[in-house]
Parts: structure tokens; C-alpha cells; sequence
């Protein structure tokens, strides 16, 4: 049986292809270790491979390590590893594996003339345009990250958590306030840059949500969607299936 691993800026999603396509669960990257790995996979067993897609390197090693003592090979995907999936941007070696995943699965599951937009630490909407080229994309911080600069580049707003948000017309204090003010505004600018990009192209696409945020954010998004939470660790999956 084969392990998928998923490794971002944030957390560690696990799957398998036990009968089939299968989540596992997920660790946050602070509380990696030995033990935490061995309690997670306590139900998965007969393990042949394991197939990394990670933007940490540390947190990579990590994990190889943990498979080596285990005896069991451990493979890193790498661009170009999905041969239907042409890529025309300057520098192939600058696209993140997390990225390239979610490319391939949104390929292989959705087809052409699709926007992917991966709701994680970073924020990021990827064209597959109608010919199934990957050529462009969007990058921005996240709501997290958006939240946090705003209170370390200034001397008197708190860190807020995004939590019962309020609209913004009825925000009557400063935690209100930026919870709302960084929700909404998330929300506005990714409908405002699918838009972009669709009247940039001159024709309509798929929409498909991924990523740790993506739920936060799905009541609000414009238009039909598909909300696919496992893109990456599908694409992985089809890449060495």
C-alpha cells in the first residue's frame, strides 16, 4: 500500500490508496515527532512506498528519517513527474509541489479551463486554461497571515481570531473590527480576482476549492464551486498511481 503525504507551510496531511483513495488525517508541523506519527498511523499497515509533496524542506526530513528507520522507500514528487500536464512559465523549478499536486489532480478530475484556488497559508488561484496548460497563477497572503501582519506592522491592533463574524457595518470594537475587515475583504478579493481572470481569458471556468481555509470562506464565494479538500493528496496519488 502506498502513503501519501502532503507537507505545507502549516500542516501534514496523510492518505492512502487502501481499496481506495483514502484521507488518513493530518499533524500541525510544531508538533511533529516519532510518536505523534506512530498514533496516526497506527491503522495503516502493509505500507510499501510513501510519496511526498512538501514545500518544508526540514519538515521533509523529518520525515524521511522516520520511514528510513522503517525500512520503507520514500519518494519525492518532483515537476514533470505528470507528463499530460504541460507547463509554460519562466522557471518550472520555482512552482511549489503542493501547487503542481493540486495542477495535476485538477487536471486529471476536472479537465481544462479550470481556476484552483488553494486556501492555505498562502492563498493562491492556478489557471489549467482550456488547452490544459498551466501558465499562470495568483499568490497572496493568507487570511491567517493577513490577520498577523496587520497587527505586527502596527502598534496598537491586536492579533484577532476569525471567529463569529460580525458584518462589517455593526463592528463596534477593534477585535470585530479586524476579524471582519480580514474575513470580508478575503472573501471580496478572491471573487474580484476570479473575475479578473476570467474577463483576462475571455471565457468562464471550473471553480475548485482546496485548502485549510477553504471552508471559512465557501457561503460567501460567487457563482458555483467545487470545494475538493484532498486536491493535493490526490494529485500525488495520481501521479505515482
Amino acid at each position: 500500500m502506498k502513503l501519501f503525504v502532503d507537507i505545507g507551510n502549516t500542516a501534514i496531511k496523510f492518505a492512502c490508496d487502501k481499496n481506495d483513495f483514502t484521507f488518513v488525517g493530518r499533524l500541525f508541523n510544531h508538533e511533529l515527532n516519532e510518536d505523534k506519527i506512530d498514533n496516526l498511523l497506527s491503522n495503516v499497515s502493509d505500507i510499501s512506498e510513501v510519496d511526498i509533496a512538501s514545500v518544508v524542506p526540514n519538515v521533509t526530513n523529518k520525515i524521511k528519517d522516520y520511514f528510513a528507520k522503517k525500512d520503507i522507500k520514500v519518494r519525492e514528487i518532483k515537476v514533470d513527474d505528470y507528463k499530460a500536464l504541460k507547463i509554460e512559465i519562466d522557471h518550472k523549478e520555482e512552482l511549489g509541489m503542493d501547487l503542481y499536486c493540486d495542477l495535476v489532480a485538477g487536471l486529471a478530475n476536472y479537465g481544462p479551463s479550470t481556476l484552483i484556488v488553494d486556501l492555505g497559508t498562502a492563498s493562491k488561484i492556478l489557471l489549467i486554461d482550456k488547452n490544459g496548460i498551466f501558465n499562470s497563477c495568483v499568490i497572496v497572503p493568507g487570511i491567517d497571515m493577513s490577520k498577523k501582519m496587520l497587527s505586527k506592522e502596527t502598534a496598537l491592533l491586536p492579533v484577532s481570531e476569525i471567529k463569529d463574524i460580525k458584518n462589517i457595518s455593526v463592528c463596534r470594537n477593534t477585535m470585530d473590527v479586524i476579524s471582519s475587515s480580514v474575513y470580508y475583504g478575503h472573501i471580496e478579493m478572491i471573487n474580484g480576482l476570479l473575475r479578473r481572470y476570467e474577463d483576462e481569458i475571455g471565457y468562464p471556468c471550473k471553480h475548485v476549492f482546496t485548502g485549510g481555509n477553504a471552508k471559512m470562506i465557501m457561503n460567501n464565494i460567487s457563482g458555483e464551486y467545487v470545494l475538493d479538500e484532498n486536491l493535493c493528496l490526490k494529485g500525488i496519488a495520481e501521479i505515482v498511481k
